[in-house]
């Protein structure tokens, strides 16, 4: 901690662009610092932060701190409780550095505001707000979901992740847009390889503090979490396959013939990775337009047999 108040780094970005792997590398990159980690999933049950633990075991032994936030947004005002209980639980633990992974549909436009409305402003200093892009479903979302522009206005850094599945000239393109609409720095990399040094390198400029997030209850998109045993793994891929574009992100644990699996959508295509036992709910957690809600469980149970 540089001054009385902690320091947050807001992670922020659409759905799948990576931002717990990116998370991950911060974790590795300042593990030497009394780390925070404020983990927010837009899913009823919380993924994310059983995969951090469990890529990093050292986290808890370490003295580090974890507080999972599930269902929602922490800008929206359907989370506002748990996200301010949240915040002065930090302010208790005094960490060096805060890292709030934000879900992948947050708008971060609010966050000063919210620390100034509740008297928190002396207890937290933004240090900088990290906006990640997927170049996979950036051109396709866009123009679609408000929210994407609204993450890319609040970011002090723009990192661009996963550009290896991309071809040069689509990646040309993206950054050509993002120069039209922000002008903060930019980098580009793969699988979270980036240079984190502009991390404490000073303090945000881009606190939009005047400004309402556009999360609301009405804005939230369609959420499902799919539950129930599946016959096999081609089973599971075939739904996996039959969803593709009609969501806007699928990811949890299944346990199939007594073989837990972690199940994440990557923008183009799927992964299905052995994991240890996550002591998480079994289930896949999808995002996706409300009016696919009814056709993807429709398909959840047509794959399991269930009338």
């Amino acid at each position: 901690m540089m001054g009385s108040k902690i320091d947050v780094v807001l992670l922020a970005g659409f759905l799948g662009a990576g931002k717990t792997t990116v998370l991950n590398e911060l974790i590795r990159t300042f593990g030497t610092r009394k780390l925070g980690l404020l983990v927010n999933d837009f899913g009823e049950v919380p993924v994310d932060g059983s995969f951090l633990k469990s890529e990093n075991p050292e986290l808890l032994e370490g003295g580090h701190k974890i507080y999972e936030i599930g269902n929602g947004s922490i800008f929206c005002s359907c989370l506002k409780a748990p996200f301010l209980y949240g915040l002065k639980y930090f302010a208790t633990q005094s960490p060096d550095l805060l890292f709030i992974e934000a879900s992948g549909l947050s708008d971060p436009s609010s966050m000063q505001k919210i620390l100034t409305e509740h008297g928190l402003e002396d207890s937290f200093e933004i240090r900088r707000v990290v906006t990640l892009v997927d170049p996979v479903k950036y051109k396709a979302l866009v123009h679609v979901l408000d929210v994407i522009g609204r993450q890319i206005q609040a970011a002090d850094q723009i990192l661009v992740n996963k550009c290896d599945l991309v071809p040069e000239r689509e990646l040309k393109e993206l950054l050509g847009d993002l120069e039209t609409r922000t002008g903060v720095p930019v980098q580009t990399g793969s699988f979270g390889d980036f240079d984190y040094g502009f991390i404490l390198s000073g303090s945000s400029q881009r606190r939009l503090a005047e400004r309402e997030s556009c999360n609301t209850p009405e804005t939230r998109p369609g959420s499902l979490f799919l539950e129930g045993n599946l016959e096999s793994e081609q089973v599971l891929k075939d739904f996996m396959s039959r969803i593709e574009g009609a969501s806007y992100r699928v990811k949890g644990f299944l346990k199939i013939a007594g073989k837990m699996l972690y199940v994440s959508d990557n923008g183009r295509g799927y992964t299905i990775t052995p994991a240890e036992k996550t002591g998480i709910r079994e289930g896949l957690t999808v995002l996706c337009p409300r009016e696919n809600e009814s056709i993807i469980a429709s398909l959840w149970k047509e794959v399991r047999g269930v009338e």
